[in-house]
């Protein structure tokens, strides 16, 4: 949930991510690159939720325990846009087996306890951008997403 500059909340649109697999053009014509890219995306280059950079960017977000490291359960990373979709690249191997995990464009953010099941969670050094918070839960392809304008 976004919280406005002017304390009103306004809930966060779910979307569903998509898994793609894929090699970079560069492989794919000159042997050099990327081999396997392993990426989420969205349909859509905007979320329909926007912000302002200016305001200050906080969200209280549901956790299943609050007794945990926020950062270790809570992910906010910053999507690619490319035509019409949003992208979150997360692995990828290189030509010479050099493998990159863990790869999203994560965003820092300061975080405190809310309550007994949440966290207020604050943005830091943001960006104009599309975005997406996850909060690890098994199986879930779930992301609630958001986009900065200045």
């Amino acid at each position: 949930m976004a919280i406005r500059p002017d304390n009103r909340t306004e809930q966060l649109v779910q979307e569903s991510l998509a898994p793609r697999h894929r090699s970079s053009t560069g492989q794919k014509l000159f042997g050099i690159g990327k081999n396997h890219i392993d990426e989420m995306t969205l349909k859509g280059a905007q979320s329909p939720v926007r912000l302002r950079k200016s305001d200050g960017i906080a969200f209280i977000i549901r956790v299943p325990d609050n007794l945990i490291d926020p950062m270790s359960v809570i992910s906010v990373f910053r999507f690619k846009v490319k035509k019409k979709m949003r992208i979150a690249e997360y692995a990828s191997v290189g030509t010479f087996g050099d493998q990159q995990r863990n790869t999203l464009e994560r965003q820092p953010f300061t975080s405190r306890r809310f309550g007994s099941s949440s966290y207020l969670i604050i943005l830091k050094g943001v960006e104009t951008g599309e975005y997406g918070i996850t909060v690890d839960a098994l199986g879930s392809l779930n992301v609630s997403t958001f986009g900065v304008d200045e």
